[in-house]
């Protein structure tokens, strides 16, 4: 199988550093991978018409202190659409894919979700050490393949506040404390998820803010199981 890996955007997320490990990570499950560091070959979906998955690693900046980065253009969202539409497979974790492209609504459609915060980092926090806590990633279907085994975990980290399609097939949570934010006390937010467009599968994971998130065994197995899960979609097509 082919996976596609999109890596760039800003820099402050270090997205070669994780395109490096989702390369080795793929690499070892027996895919073939190319690394685009451009968006510009989503424009002509014909050249990756023997792609099985794609990956997005790509990472805009949007705040009062920093610039925007890594726009996708109207023409490279369409190819993106028309590839998964067609079988390929998109997979990916935290900002890299859940936060990338806000000015693309029909992006966020498709992947099924939108980051709107991780308090206590809410609005804006300038020491980014400080939006990390504690918090539970509870697997809420233990017999769905992508997560059979895995047992719930705590992390600590960014906990991701994300707006959710309710037709996305929900693997994991995490409950909100209240702790900063009291209004949103016991609210029950989506970790993991699955979900198709078309003939297409979509795997996601909110976790992967530093690679040492991506490196705790339990996700690490979610990312490759998800992986190979939507590649193998355009197979089954």
């Amino acid at each position: 199988m082919k996976a596609a890996l999109f890596v760039g955007g800003w820099e402050g997320h270090a997205p070669s550093d994780f395109g490096d490990w989702c390369r080795d990570l793929l690499e070892a499950d027996g895919f073939q991978v190319a690394v685009y560091d451009t968006l510009a070959p989503l424009a002509n979906p014909e050249g990756l018409a023997d792609v099985d998955v794609i990956v997005p690693i790509w990472s805009s900046a949007r705040s009062s202190h920093q610039p925007e980065f890594g726009n996708m253009t109207k023409a490279e969202e369409d190819g993106l659409l028309s590839l998964v539409a067609n079988g390929c497979g998109l997979a990916g974790w935290h900002g890299h894919m859940g936060d990338a492209f806000r000015d693309r609504p029909t992006y966020h459609f498709l992947i099924g979700g939108q980051f709107v915060a991780h308090p206590p980092g809410w609005p804006d926090n300038p020491v980014p050490s400080d939006d990390f806590v504690d918090y539970d990633v509870t697997i809420c279907r233990p017999a769905d393949p992508l997560v059979q085994g895995i047992k719930s975990f705590r992390l600590f980290s960014e906990q991701y506040f994300m707006l959710t399609d309710p037709s996305n097939e929900v693997l994991a949570t995490t409950t909100f404390s209240g702790e900063h934010l009291w209004w949103i006390e016991g609210t029950v937010i989506p970790v993991v998820w699955k979900r198709r467009w078309d003939k297409g599968r979509i795997f996601y994971c909110s976790i992967g803010h530093r690679l040492e998130d991506l490196k705790v065994p339990q996700v690490t197995e979610m990312i490759r199981r998800g992986a190979r899960w939507a590649a193998e979609g355009k197979r089954a097509a």
